[in-house]
């Protein structure tokens, strides 16, 4: 049997949460074809074929399972969507005689009809286009036929109809799709999110769950324990789950149990009804892994790891704890994701320490399905959510992650762990680009998220510093400038300063100087008490904007300074207390808390970036060109210079005919390199000649400001202090960019640019190579092939 490594075509999500396979048809599929027209009602039927053949199975099965001839172009193809290994949709394209126009038609099981088959099968229909060279489908549709009507409308396609004695003539432009882009996958984005959540909530809501490994086991000991507050039914079984009551109805299975028996366990799980599995055993290697995810597919399961820590979701009646760390944990609105168990534990330790409240968390391990990607469109969904912790060690979709991303950190920050940290890291790249703040350590994760748990979020970088003697006082300074802060104010209270001069030099700090923020540095003195007069709520009372301190005889990095469990009163109304302020015991992890939270409002606060609009495309003649390319070089080669003109002419790229000459005023000698990463997908980079510097990297697509910003970036002001006027060059940086994610044949491209003091930016020469590429449109709806990506 095959298994999903090797079975062609992706696994995908209905509506309801449901896993479908849709794959080409192939002759193998006769009978499955066959059985599901048979079953289709006539009026499905009426609609299929207008009219009503004598053996409707017989007719769809031969025409769509026939073998397709070995010509190129291909005349025909056939997508088949599987739930629970029987054909429930059908959605089938025969080209026209013009071989750029193909004739499309759906079917879908009566079933199933209103669970989005028809709408995820025209989603893979047009990547599939994309690869045969299809640049419009037409249809024909009975007038009364609004499924097929709605499809298309719900996917938000250019549509032309004409209405002709009953029918709809329907004619879809696929070259319009561009200029549709951003609403087509912000369309896209929206049905996945409702899709993945449907698939994620007997994971993160289960109704009843199956804990499955040995008794003695100490993971399954700790399992079992940790659930004690579970509001629903739990059944247990061994390893092998064999002795799973044969009543049981599961949602969530938990399987300790070792790989050789892992993916027993999840069949029989399965068998009794669970949607979605845990697997915390760990050292799969290529067969258990596969049979495990095998397993998993076969029934519809969701699958978090193998080597997972586990789920927590405080947000159920009763609160759910199906993980290996032990609690309790208190309710909250941090979410946390994290790939390492190990890095897991850690995070809800130091959170339960700061009192901290956990909304969600969950440990993807080895994210064979379940990633970070289900976690952030969770999140988005999940109102209840204010704060997000990620650690990810690596990517299946980098850019649908930057893309979910991007619209979460719009509502809340979002911090994660990067070591790397390096300008021309494409990783780095895509959390710039997704507006996650980006923190260099564990410990730095840590205390950020002190600060943006209890503190409101600084509206800016300006910070003011009091401290309590001139050496506190000078190491925050300087560690706020490190930071990237900018320090509006700097005050020495000195080493007498009980509560009442403390609360009257903040009071006259903030009415002097307006502030994002105020860091209050103190040494221990004699003989003022500990904290140096902070625990005393009325002296913040003035304060309106976050606060943080340092305290330099703290032991641990940070901690929280309590306010008061009850709100004050004052004139007999009630009083809010002071929100718990984060302490640290180092000036440097204070200030870099309040550069990443400044970072996180400015990501959150940052105008929405589209790509810009790229018009006068010629992409048939680059199409011409990259095919025409690979058909005399099936593995690849670099262009001749008339193919490279041809091809960058036809994205309107400027280009330097015959010899350069110098305009009037200084030129600038660019390099602008565009390449495809196998992770992360087109990558875009603009250097000065001779510039050592780190590269700035942008992942494709890129918006309008992210472009402008990378043009600026080359071309800054000479000597005398002129600057190139960089729109022309940004305008020149989107055409590359809209190229190279428009062909992922193009392997790498790299131009040599003239940048005039006009701004005209003009390509001299350059490097253009070519290879044969199957990368799958990565906004496409599908489940992850893992471990293969």
């Amino acid at each position: 049997m095959d298994t999903d490594f090797d079975t062609p075509g992706s696994y995908a999500l209905l509506t309801d949460g449901s896993c479908v396979l849709i794959r080409p048809a192939e002759p193998e599929d006769w009978q499955a074809v066959h059985d599901f027209a048979a079953a289709l009602g006539s009026r499905s039927v009426y609609r299929r074929f207008f009219g009503f053949p004598k053996n409707p199975g017989r007719v769809m099965a031969d025409a769509v399972c026939a073998p397709t001839p070995a010509v190129q172009p291909r005349p025909r193809g056939a997508l088949l969507a599987f739930l629970g290994g029987a054909v429930v949709g059908m959605a089938e394209w025969i080209r026209d005689s013009d071989p750029e126009q193909a004739e499309i038609a759906f079917v879908v099981a009566d079933l199933v009809q209103g669970r989005g088959v028809a709408t995820l099968l025209a989603e893979h229909l047009l990547d599939e286009a994309d690869q045969a060279g299809i640049q419009t489908f037409t249809a024909i549709t009975q007038g009364e036929n609004r499924a097929m009507l709605d499809v298309f409308t719900t996917l938000g396609l250019p549509v032309h109809k004409v209405w002709d004695h009953g029918t709809w003539l329907v004619t879809v432009d696929l070259d319009l799709l561009a200029a549709q882009r951003v609403a087509l996958l912000d369309a896209a984005a929206r049905r996945e999110r409702i899709a993945d959540d449907a698939s994620l909530r007997p994971l993160l809501d289960p109704d009843s769950i199956a804990v499955v490994g040995d008794p003695q086991d100490s993971a399954t000991l700790a399992v079992r324990e940790h659930l004690g507050g579970f509001a629903g039914r739990i059944w247990h079984a061994g390893a092998d789950a064999a002795d799973l009551d044969p009543d049981a109805r599961v949602q969530l299975a938990v399987i300790t149990s070792p790989p050789h028996l892992a993916a027993g366990a999840a069949r029989v799980c399965g068998a009794h009804g669970a949607r979605t599995v845990i697997a915390t055993a760990t050292g799969f290697d290529d067969a258990s892994g596969r049979a495990l995810l095998d397993a998993c597919r076969a029934t519809g399961m969701r699958l978090l790891g193998p080597g997972s820590l586990g789920v927590v979701n405080t947000g159920v009646r009763g609160g759910l704890n199906a993980s290996l760390a032990p609690g309790p944990f208190t309710g909250g609105p941090t979410g946390v994701a994290v790939q390492s168990g190990g890095v897991g534990l850690a995070v809800l330790a130091h959170l339960v320490r700061l009192g901290i409240g956990i909304g969600t968390f969950a440990a993807v391990g080895d994210k064979y399905d379940v990633s970070a990607n289900d976690l952030l469109m969770h999140w988005e969904g999940d109102e209840g959510v204010h704060l997000g912790l990620l650690h990810v060690e690596s990517f299946g979709n980098p850019r649908k992650f930057a893309r979910t991303a991007r619209r979460l950190s719009r509502r809340m920050p979002l911090l994660a762990v990067d070591p790397e940290q390096s300008p021309n890291q494409a990783r780095t790249a895509l959390y710039a680009q997704a507006g996650i703040t980006v923190v260099p350590t564990l410990g730095a994760l840590v205390c950020a998220a002190a600060l943006l748990a209890h503190q409101p979020p600084p509206r800016g970088r300006r910070v003011a510093v009091l401290g309590n003697t001139r050496g506190m006082l000078s190491l925050a300074v300087q560690a706020c400038v490190k930071a990237g802060l900018d320090v509006v104010a700097a005050r020495n209270v000195t080493a007498t300063a009980d509560a009442a001069r403390l609360r009257a030099a903040l009071t006259e700090t903030m009415n002097a100087e307006p502030c994002d923020a105020l860091l209050i540095a103190l040494a221990p003195t004699v003989p003022v008490a500990p904290h140096g007069g902070l625990a005393d709520r009325s002296v913040l009372e003035a304060v309106t904007v976050p606060v943080a301190a340092v305290l330099a005889e703290q032991a641990e990095t940070v901690t929280v300074l309590n306010a008061p469990k009850r709100a004050a009163r004052r004139n007999g109304k009630a009083r809010p207390a002071r929100s718990p302020v984060p302490c640290y015991n180092d000036a440097a992890m204070a200030a870099q808390a309040l550069a990443a939270a400044a970072a996180a409002t400015a990501a959150r606060d940052r105008p929405e970036d589209h790509e810009p609009e790229v018009g006068h495309t010629d992409r048939a003649a680059a199409r011409s060109v990259v095919e025409g390319a690979l058909a005399t070089a099936p593995r690849g080669r670099a262009l001749y210079d008339s193919e490279r003109a041809a091809l960058l002419e036809a994205f309107g790229i400027p280009l330097a005919h015959g010899a350069y000459t110098a305009g009037a005023g200084p030129a600038r000698r660019l390099t602008v390199t565009a390449w495809q990463d196998p992770v992360f997908g087109p990558l875009l980079t603009c250097l000065r000649d001779g510039d050592s510097g780190a590269e700035a990297t942008l992942l494709v697509p890129a918006g309008a400001q992210e472009l402008a910003d990378l043009a600026s970036a080359a071309l800054p002001a000479d000597e005398t202090g002129r600057r190139v006027d960089g729109a022309r060059l940004a305008e020149a940086l989107g055409r590359v960019a809209a190229l190279i994610d428009a062909f992922p044949q193009l392997a790498s491209v790299r131009l040599n640019v003239i940048a005039e003091q006009d701004g005209m930016a003009r390509v001299v020469t350059g490097d253009v190579h070519v290879a044969p590429s199957r990368r799958k449109d990565p906004y496409l709806r599908r489940l992850r092939r893992a471990p293969v990506e």
